[in-house]
């Protein structure tokens, strides 16, 4: 057994996690002390090395190798972009959407573009029977981390297509849809330049939107958008400074944009297509 105990290696740990900087130490301490199992000389052996990689700004989620997201967890690992809080907003709107028009009838045709974990597309599948939910995604990496949430969760109506977004639906052999969610990348090159010490650990090919951040936004709106039902709907998250940028983008296939902020009051989805109150 270690001589310290719990709570001092908790202390001990936050302490050195403060000095290099780390925000929320004490939560990010006991996580990777719940984590490490520090029952033992050489659970505390791991423990202080998982602080150690913490220090240097290594993402806790990466550490940690999973995540929660809405009312799922998730297997998360560098390849792929760790899911966020924010990112519920477009869960929330895509469910209520389901809810709202299509609970009965045809299974309701989803798309996760730029899918990533799957975070987007899972959750919406495990929460909402009646859709069929098909996930595009580039990378490699991302799609192995994908399989493993759709095993890890137990998807039943759910497709994964490896590919690139650029080359349009009719790579993939779609058609049609009714719902159209992404996360797509869209920080800026001057945005890639200044980045958060944790974000370096991300996939740039996650991150980069192009030199203004709007390539991924042009190819869905030009692309993909064409592809909704006539009540459809396509929503895509954000930067809280694209709002205007990206609703202009949209404006060519719908005279219907709206721009939804978060729970932190920024903006962070622009939504266009059929109009909707949402309750959030």
């Amino acid at each position: 057994m270690s001589n310290r105990s719990l709570g001092d290696l908790w202390r001990e740990g936050t302490r050195r996690l403060e000095a290099a900087g780390i925000d929320n130490a004490r939560y990010d301490a006991k996580e990777l002390l719940d984590f490490a199992g520090a029952a033992d000389p050489e659970g505390e052996a791991r423990y202080f090395s998982l602080i150690e990689r913490r220090a240097q700004h290594y993402p806790l989620q990466y550490l940690l190798r999973e995540w929660d997201f809405y009312n799922l967890s998730f297997s998360v690992k560098e390849g792929v972009l760790i899911p966020r809080p924010e990112t519920e907003l477009l869960v929330d709107l895509g469910l209520q959407y389901l809810q709202r028009f299509h609970r009965e009838g045809r299974p309701a045709r989803v798309l996760d573009l730029c899918s990533g974990s799957g975070c987007v597309g899972i959750t919406i599948e495990r929460n909402f029977s009646n859709c069929q939910v098909t996930a595009v995604e580039l990378s490699e990496d991302a799609c192995g981390i994908i399989r493993s949430n759709m095993e890890r969760n137990g998807t039943e109506r759910f497709t994964l297509l490896q590919g690139d977004l650029f080359d349009g639906p009719e790579a993939f052999g779609i058609t049609e849809a009714d719902l159209i969610l992404a996360n797509p990348p869209y920080l800026t090159a001057a945005e890639m330049e200044s980045l958060q010490a944790e974000l370096d650990y991300e996939p740039t090919l996650a991150l980069y939107g192009g030199e203004d951040g709007l390539t991924f936004y042009r190819c869905i709106a030009a692309r993909w958008g064409t592809l909704l039902s006539e009540e459809g709907v396509c929503a895509v998250e954000i930067g809280e400074q694209q709002g205007e940028d990206v609703s202009r983008i949209f404006t060519d296939f719908s005279d219907n944009i709206k721009v939804l902020k978060d729970y932190a009051g920024l903006p962070r989805v622009v939504v266009s297509g059929l109009t909707f109150s949402l309750t959030i």
